[in-house]
């Protein structure tokens, strides 16, 4: 696969995911946020079950983690990083505007490349530092509501960002090393759901009826945004610095504010668009820009 459709394949799930933060704010009327994790997980298990045993014919995921334990425990990763980033996230959804939960969910975008540093040691260049004091301004103002709810809401989206950080550099850690994408989407799709049944049964109670109303959300946040993006993203981002993957994904948030827009009616403060604008500036400085640019701008500074 080339680099360019690679690219392409992540901009369609970004394009995905961000129009699934509706689905996610519309389906809760009738059940809570384990509930919806744990049954769209189940549909995008099932949607994607078929492509996973017929990948296992040629490459069995099974037998590469029988081989490689550190691979196992790095599938398990995944599973965790994935429930927890969505788990956050979808109660968040509970107290907090759409565009603010999908430009907070960004912030993963500066905390790859501090993951990344950790795991290698890696210098982290003045870039990434100014990126990170912009992301930090920026969802300061974006949460900077008289509402201690929505505050709440935006403190969630924040942590879950670290770990959609922490899915990403996973994958792409482990993308290089195997050729399964369908079965290792199968597989963190399954954890997901493992983990979202217990709190689903012994803190929301919900009964089988309640899942109805709220089927369709279900459907697409389950089939499109599970079974379709995650293993989009699975498949391309093997053949993508990771870095440059966050950045293409992060532009779920700019799908998410606009359905927001279009279809909940939400607005954003004077003072959230500024943060806004500063988080994605923050994303172009990290991820786009070379780091020539910040000398260049220095000098001139002096001058």
């Amino acid at each position: 696969m080339s680099r360019h459709m690679a690219h392409l394949l992540m901009l369609i799930a970004a394009l995905i995911w961000g129009t699934t933060f509706i689905a996610q704010t519309t389906g809760m009327e009738t059940i809570g946020p384990f509930g919806f994790t744990g049954a769209r997980y189940l549909i995008g298990a099932l949607a994607v079950l078929p492509f996973a045993v017929y990948e296992c014919r040629k490459c069995s995921l099974v037998k590469e983690m029988q081989k490689d334990n550190l691979l196992l425990l790095q599938a398990l990763g995944l599973g965790v990083m994935m429930f927890g980033g969505i788990s956050l996230q979808q109660t968040a959804l509970q107290y907090t505007l759409v565009a603010n939960a999908a430009f907070l969910t960004t912030l993963y975008v500066p905390a790859v490349p501090l993951l990344i540093w950790l795991i290698n040691r890696s210098v982290i260049t003045r870039q990434i530092w100014l990126a990170l004091g912009l992301c930090i301004g920026g969802s300061w103002l974006l949460s900077g509501s008289t509402s201690l709810l929505s505050q709440w809401g935006d403190f969630l989206v924040t942590i879950g960002a670290l770990f959609w950080a922490g899915h990403i550099v996973l994958i792409g850690l482990v993308t290089k090393k195997i050729k399964a994408p369908f079965q290792l989407a199968f597989l963190q799709s399954i954890l997901c759901v493992v983990f979202a049944t217990p709190p689903t049964l012994l803190i929301e109670t919900p009964l089988w009826t309640d899942f109805l109303p709220v089927l369709p959300e279900l459907v697409y946040a389950g089939l499109f945004s599970v079974g379709i993006a995650y293993t989009l993203q699975l498949v391309a981002q093997g053949y993508a610095s990771t870095t440059i993957a966050a950045f293409i994904l992060s532009l779920e948030s700019v799908f998410a504010a606009i359905s927001g827009w279009l279809f909940l009616s939400q607005t954003l403060t004077i003072s959230a668009i500024t943060g806004c604008v500063m988080i994605f500036v923050a994303i172009l400085i990290a991820d786009v820009l070379p780091p020539q640019w910040l000398k260049f701008w220095q000098k001139r500074s002096v001058t």
